[in-house]
């Protein structure tokens, strides 16, 4: 059965006339459909007047949240809008990004974003995305411009994307899976954590013969010509110990297993599970990372590898609770 098309007094749409209201009380169906649209729009004032469009898709059979406007859920450091011609203004939280508009992050900043239909796009330090909309299958599009993109895209049947991701070099189409792709020179570089990716050198809304399929626990190098080979990922490298050093700026220190294999090693602090809102990362050649300026508090820890290849391998989080030692009672 389809989903039959809301009136916008269906949904109490706040953009509309109180005139056009009506008292109809939501069926249970009704508010599946409206709802996800309905909470992008009370979590982005900063968007009320954005370019109006329908709260949902009708697919055929199943009726879908409009992926976009995205809302900043997330922010930590420094990072900017910019607007359709570009121009940039400074990112706050609860701010929407639409058709067109992107985020820019500075050299210390985290930020991320929640779709309409529910997938997550995070952007680490020194990335810049710019978000599209396929119009024919209304398939949302985060063009990379710059660095890295995280994305969580949630899992649908369904015979075409639900997701995409363009780069310079390739296209990734996502139909819901956990994701990393990042811009590399005159690469891309793609590890796939969960589900699968798909990776065409060109921009398809509908499966091809010449595409290439990326698993999970899998990576891949691509460029605009040549092989496009899977290769597996490395494992999650261990925590084996921690330790902490007094004076005005404590110095948190996390002790890996050496990795064979791995080039380089990577950490990353966040408050919460999901890893949506990360307060710092590092980077090292050898399997001790540092942290300073954190607070006390539950942490959550992600801990990867790399491989000769400059591939990030699969990732092992720890919970740990970090007390300064200059916190410490006398």
């Amino acid at each position: 059965m389809r989903c039959r098309k809301l009136l916008c007094a269906d949904v109490r749409c706040p953009l509309e006339s109180p005139t056009l209201m009506s008292a109809m009380i939501l069926s249970p169906n009704r508010l599946r459909c409206a709802l996800p649209s309905l909470l992008i729009m009370m979590v982005g004032t900063a968007g009320a007047a954005a370019k109006a469009r329908s709260p949902y898709i009708d697919d055929h059979l199943m009726c879908r949240a409009q992926p976009l406007p995205a809302v900043v859920q997330h922010l930590t450091g420094q990072a900017w809008k910019l607007d359709t011609k570009g121009n940039a203004s400074p990112l706050l939280e609860g701010m929407t990004i639409d058709e067109q508009e992107g985020v820019k992050t500075s050299a210390s900043a985290f930020v991320s974003l929640l779709l309409g239909d529910g997938s997550r796009v995070v952007l680490p330090s020194s990335s810049q995305v710019r978000l599209h909309l396929e119009k024919k299958q209304s398939i949302p599009q985060v063009v990379l411009e710059q660095g890295q993109a995280e994305a969580y895209v949630i899992k649908r049947a369904s015979d075409h994307d639900r997701f995409q991701i363009v780069t310079p070099v390739g296209v990734l189409g996502v139909r819901g899976t956990h994701f990393r792709v990042r811009n590399d020179a005159e690469q891309s570089v793609l590890e796939v954590l969960d589900g699968q990716v798909v990776v065409n050198r060109e921009v398809k809304t509908q499966p091809v013969e010449q595409e290439t399929k990326v698993g999970a626990r899998q990576g891949l190098l691509f460029k605009k010509q040549g092989e496009l080979k899977p290769v597996e990922l490395l494992a999650a490298p261990k925590l084996v110990g921690q330790d902490g050093q007094k004076g005005d700026a404590p110095v948190w220190s996390l002790y890996l297993r050496p990795l064979e294999g791995a080039q380089r090693y990577r950490a990353q602090v966040a408050t919460d599970k999901a890893f949506m809102n990360i307060k710092q990362e590092n980077f090292s050649s050898a399997p001790k990372m540092s942290f300073t300026g954190l607070k006390a508090s539950f942490y959550h820890v992600r801990l990867s590898a790399y491989d000769e290849n400059g591939l990030e391998g699969e990732t092992g989080v720890y919970d740990i609770f970090y007390y300064p030692p200059t916190a410490q009672a006398r």
